[in-house]
């Protein structure tokens, strides 16, 4: 997940991802951010860009979308969860 919190270049998903989804705002750009790594996930199979040792992690998406929905419950932000991933 490091090579794509480097990648997005948004030195505010760092803090997100060390101290938690607390707010509304962080809700979505954390969400946006989510989303952005599948579209980025999909565009490195493409390209045979590997990750993780595996240049195809597309199986890796349906836990990572169970994840961070559970999280995003736990935290009350579901919502916003849900908004985000409508308009993605």
């Amino acid at each position: 997940m490091l090579y794509y919190v480097k990648s997005y270049k948004n030195d505010s998903i760092l803090k997100i991802l060390k101290e938690g989804v607390n707010s509304t705002s962080e809700a979505e750009e954390f969400s946006l951010f989510i989303w952005w790594v599948v579209d980025s996930i999909h565009g490195d199979q493409e390209n045979e860009i590997e990750i993780m040792g595996s240049a195809g992690n597309l199986e890796m998406l349906p836990d990572l979308e169970y994840e961070i929905s559970g999280y995003m419950q736990s935290v009350g932000f579901y919502d916003v969860w849900c908004r985000v991933s409508k308009q993605a």
